[in-house]
């Protein structure tokens, strides 16, 4: 008896394709069409590593989670078939606790991968096999790949008797791009669909009669049938996006029925089923090193036994209210003395050996005028673009990208959220708003991105302050190196008013904005563990790239279009009409506005602009300080901007993005003021 009518158009298509490719190698796709493999696992399980190593593309990989946000696909070619490899956000189970869950599975339910790949987390091996319990029941064949063994405090895995008892391909990635080759030639064999596991007595004549009522062309009816009994709400959403909101209602009057049979306790017998599942086949495949082991073995036993007690006592102390403050300034100090000193060496050495003489030699080749002006003065395509970017801005974001990426790779940016939580829940941010705030200075584009699994309060909320106050990686560098010219009293005083300019702003959106239920926190731990140096050189090497590939054509347009605007006259007519401003309400020299129109090309361009002007001695470190805050403020990446307008729409979008820009002035000019009176009152 089928109760929900056929409605969404190519399901049987969809069904019989995919039970065409269990029965044959899948690498042999039929019609030409790529071999869809999407490789899933828990959040921070090394799903982006192992597509990268699997690729040979590069997607960011960092040790905290929600680094993947949205599901990336890369086409590859291996000896003639076409593979389309698809890094999805982490997964718990097919039960769906967060926005980015509920897209993997929409995307698995309704594309129907050819084959899924699971990374299986060894820290977290458990865990990890509550999700492959799912994944079973998917009727879609499946592959694991153990990752982290080297990092599993002396666990040992058995993969071959692992994939006996599930009846999957099963292999080892002891260290990042390890195993790879026999990955791909697992991919390319004949890969059959696994049976379910089996839930036994009564849960599994429940399990069959609501499955029984799905259509035949429905995607994954096993595994439907079990979140229809768990009563998971989103899928009763998918059901009626789908099928329509009457087949819901009919399937849900059903479902009901059965469920009262097993006076509503299906989800806790389901549970302690998986769970008994998972124990009796970790003790079947996992153990540790025996004890009584001598020589080597059992020296890196102890070195490893170690070296897990010394993370987790560094990564409590992160967290501690006490002295995470002191590591938090320490790892601040580092930036500080890392872009300040090393960074600023760097760009200083580049600018007599290459920037000086160029502009020398081109001054001597080419008469004064129109043509001089264009390459080499004040807004010329060598000095402020190419150069600009290459010799100011690029220094400072190789050094800061590289202290960046060790934090991140440590895995000490979700302990510094744990740490900033009791601030966050008096701005009416509690639970997960906090790591997209975190992760606000690496990318303020995905951290807006991030931020899309909050209620709609909290979203607005924290988007709104990753906008505003917080510098991104590339802003916060050059910053540093702007204020440091002056001392690190500068660096201080600027980073305070910025972090007083966030407070406010969220107290004042929590005070009027409608209050909600707070969301449950709930924050994954990594691991502290030593930095991997050729990991964080590779994703330096690949920011730097990024950052050259889009960021010199736009220095290059931007210098040009300050040198027609120049030319023309309208920079001059700009700066009169906001000299006054400029001058004695922000109390910025007027050439401030040159930057201020860069900052609508690229923030960098104006914060490379503004450096020079600091390195110069056009501004004081007061000035510097109050330069900065209106930078950080004022200027709106155009891909954040597009990011807020696609999680919040059009109208919200403008608002936050127009109040950004009115807020930026008026707080500079408070700035301004409070640090008149300072200077007055100290004499």
């Amino acid at each position: 008896m089928n109760l929900i009518p056929e409605r969404a158009a190519g399901d049987g298509t969809a069904a019989a394709g995919a039970a065409g490719l269990l029965a044959g190698p899948i690498h042999g796709s039929e019609n030409g069409r790529a071999t869809r493999i999407a490789v899933v696992g828990l959040p921070n399980s090394g799903k982006s590593q192992l597509c990268n190593s699997l690729t040979g593309s590069y997607e960011l990989v960092s040790n905290y989670p929600l680094t993947t946000v949205e599901i990336k696909r890369h086409h590859i070619t291996v000896e003639g078939g076409r593979w389309e490899v698809a890094d999805t956000p982490g997964l718990h189970g097919l039960f769906i606790q967060s926005e980015e869950e509920l897209v993997v599975r929409e995307n698995l339910f309704a594309e129907r991968p050819d084959i899924l790949v699971q990374c299986v987390d060894a820290q977290r091996f458990k865990e990890s096999l509550l999700l492959t319990a799912d994944l079973l029941g998917m009727s879609v064949p499946l592959v694991l790949v153990i990752v982290g063994v080297d990092a599993a405090g002396g666990m040992r895995f058995d993969a071959a008797k692992l994939g006996v008892l599930l009846g999957v391909p099963v292999v080892c990635s002891p260290a990042p791009g390890k195993g790879i080759a026999e990955l791909v030639r697992v991919l390319r064999s004949p890969v059959q669909a696994q049976p379910p596991l089996r839930y036994g007595g009564a849960l599994e004549t429940a399990i069959e009669t609501v499955r029984g009522l799905l259509p035949e062309g429905f995607p994954c009816r096993r595994q439907s049938a079990v979140l229809l009994l768990e009563n998971d709400p989103t899928f009763l959403d998918y059901l009626a996006a789908t099928r329509g909101v009457e087949a819901r209602k009919i399937l849900e009057a059903e479902v009901e029925k059965i469920r009262a049979g097993l006076a509503g306790r299906f989800p806790l017998m389901v549970s302690a089923r998986k769970s008994r599942w998972v124990d009796d086949l970790t003790d079947m495949v996992a153990a540790r090193g025996k004890p009584a082991a001598r020589g080597a073995a059992a020296a890196r036993g102890a070195a490893a036994a170690r070296g897990i007690r010394f993370s987790e006592t560094f990564a409590r102390l992160c967290r501690h209210p006490v002295y995470g403050l002191p590591i938090l300034a320490f790892f601040l100090g580092i930036i500080y003395l890392m872009v300040v000193y090393v960074a600023g060496a760097l760009s200083l050495a580049l600018t007599l050996a290459v920037t000086d003489p160029v502009v020398r030699e081109v001054s001597r080749l080419v008469p004064a005028g129109f043509w001089r002006d264009l390459l080499v003065g004040p807004h010329g395509l060598l000095t402020l673009g190419l150069f600009n970017s290459l010799t100011t801005v690029l220094p400072i974001l190789s050094v800061f990208f590289m202290v960046f990426g060790l934090l991140e790779d440590i895995g000490y940016l979700p302990n510094l959220a744990i740490l900033t939580r009791r601030v966050s829940e008096k701005i009416g941010i509690t639970g997960n708003a906090v790591i997209p705030l975190v992760l606000g200075f690496g990318c303020k584009t995905m951290a807006t991105m991030t931020a899309r699994h909050l209620p709609r309060r909290e979203k607005i909320i924290v988007i709104s302050m990753i906008a505003f106050a917080i510098p991104c990686s590339a802003q916060m560098g050059l910053s540093i190196a702007i204020l440091g010219a002056h001392g690190i009293r500068y660096f201080v005083v600027a980073f305070a008013f910025l972090g007083v300019a966030e407070l406010a702003a969220g107290l004042l959106m929590n005070r009027f904005m409608k209050q909600e239920a707070h969301s449950q926190y709930i924050q994954e731990l990594p691991p502290i563990r030593a930095p991997r140096v050729a990991a964080v050189a590779k994703k330096t090497g690949y920011r730097l790239l990024w950052f050259l590939r889009e960021a010199i054509p736009i220095f290059l347009v931007a210098a040009l279009a300050m040198f027609v605007i120049d030319k023309v006259g309208l920079l001059a007519l700009l700066k009169q009409a906001l000299a006054p401003f400029m001058t004695r309400i922000l109390g910025l020299p007027v050439d401030m506005v040159d930057a201020l129109l860069l900052t609508l090309a690229r923030s960098e361009a104006a914060a490379g602009y503004v450096l020079k002007m600091s390195r110069e001695g056009t501004l004081n470190g007061a000035q510097s300080v109050v330069a900065v805050i209106l930078l950080t403020t004022f200027a709106q990446c155009f891909a954040n901007i597009a990011a807020i307008f696609k999680e919040l729409g059009a109208r919200v979008a403008i608002i936050i993005v127009v109040s950004i820009y009115l807020l930026s002035f008026l707080y500079t000019g408070a700035v301004h003021e409070v640090i008149v009176l300072a200077q007055g009152v100290l004499g």
